[in-house]
């Protein structure tokens, strides 16, 4: 059965138009052959012109050859209907097989692991990785006959989920099982903000800036954990963010900040660095100096430097300063179930491009053909 992925191709078929134009403009033009005895005969109202098309062959030729393009634009496939009667049911691996062939009515099915080279069923499991579930059923719907009935049995539990659900080109049968092996364990809930705050006992400006800037992030939903010493007092490895009123940093929190740590302190003399923010007036407010140091335009003090009473601004730190939060990739499996896509699998499809490309170069070969005996001819 042969089907198309871009049915618009076809609509390069207007195209045919244009030999035909071509050779109604360019027909051969009837010459004058003087003959003396024509001299005596009287004067005729010439015949009207009639339009009629010469070299047909050539012009069939042309025709086709623009039809066959089209053809490749459509994107032609070929698809065998042997196996539009199938059935094939996999179990991912960690469930137990003959619960598995319970759940699921399809006793002449082909049973696999939902594994990398889909073993049969009969075979020992193979070892259990939730997170490649989803490409191992992208793969499948992707190479079984579009015809194949295809059942898919998971644990009740999914990890290594996507961002968006699931869609593929066929109805699944979604079955749910609990686990009969001991599972990965869960992903450890999403650690929270932990903040270092190290000021100089002369700068107590700077301390309540910190502070200042963690309720607002904590009355805004964060859950921050808020770490406060004097300046040398040792950092947590597990911290993400230094507010420091020195621009110094020890070796140790070098070694950290290159782990990932990120520093912001304030520098009313930095005059270089990518500028991240800017106040209302348009002048810089935050700058990059390095990678994960970041200095403030001004000192932190909001009585010398009037732009820290900004609402904005803890939001757009935050934004800045925050690591990435990653989306939870586990979910209860009845709701993650595929979805159809609008497309339907193309399953097990050969592309009929080069054999179309074959015959496209056979004509143009015929085309030259034909076209240089006409111009010897003429």
């Amino acid at each position: 059965m042969i089907s198309f992925a871009a049915a618009f191709g076809w609509l390069a078929l207007a195209a045919l138009a244009i030999p035909i134009a071509i050779h109604l403009i360019r027909r051969r033009a009837a010459r004058d052959v003087p003959f003396a005895a024509l001299a005596w005969l009287a004067a005729r109202t010439p015949p009207r012109r009639q339009w009629r098309l010469d070299d047909r062959w050539l012009l069939a030729v042309r025709l086709l050859l623009i039809a066959l393009l089209a053809v490749i634009l459509a994107e032609p496939l070929w698809r065998s209907n042997e196996a539009a009667d199938a059935a094939a049911v996999y179990v991912a691996p960690g469930l137990d097989a003959n619960a598995a062939r319970a759940a699921v009515d399809a006793p002449l099915a082909d049973w696999h692991w939902l594994a990398a080279g889909t073993p049969s069923l009969d075979q020992p499991a193979p070892a259990a990785d939730l997170h490649e579930l989803q490409s191992l059923i992208r793969e499948l719907d992707r190479e079984l006959p579009a015809g194949t009935k295809l059942s898919i049995v998971v644990p009740a539990e999914l990890a290594g989920l996507d961002g968006e659900r699931l869609r593929i080109g066929r109805d699944v049968v979604w079955r749910s099982l609990p686990v009969a092996a001991a599972t990965p364990e869960l992903a450890p809930a999403a650690q929270p903000f932990r903040i270092a705050i190290r000021t100089a006992s002369d700068a107590p400006a700077a301390a309540s800036v910190a502070r200042a800037l963690t309720a607002a992030w904590q009355a805004a939903g964060i859950a921050v954990e808020v770490d406060e010493g004097p300046l040398g007092k040792p950092i947590t490895k597990d911290s993400s963010l230094l507010i420091a009123s020195g621009n110094k940093l020890d070796e140790a929190t070098r070694a950290l900040v290159s782990k990932g740590l990120n520093v912001l302190f304030g520098n009313p003399e930095a005059k270089t660095g990518e500028v991240l923010l800017r106040d209302a007036d348009g002048q810089p407010l935050l700058r990059r100096q390095a990678e994960h140091v970041y200095a403030l335009a001004g000192p932190l003090d909001p009585v010398a430097w009037p732009a820290l009473r900004d609402s904005q601004l803890p939001a757009a730190l935050l934004k800045l300063l925050r690591p990435a939060v990653s989306p939870p990739d586990r979910a209860p499996a009845v709701s993650v179930a595929p979805l159809r896509a609008a497309v339907d699998s193309a399953g097990l499809a050969m592309p009929l491009t080069p054999w179309l490309v074959l015959a496209i170069a056979l004509l143009w070969l015929i085309e030259r053909l034909l076209a240089t005996r006409r111009r010897r001819d003429a």
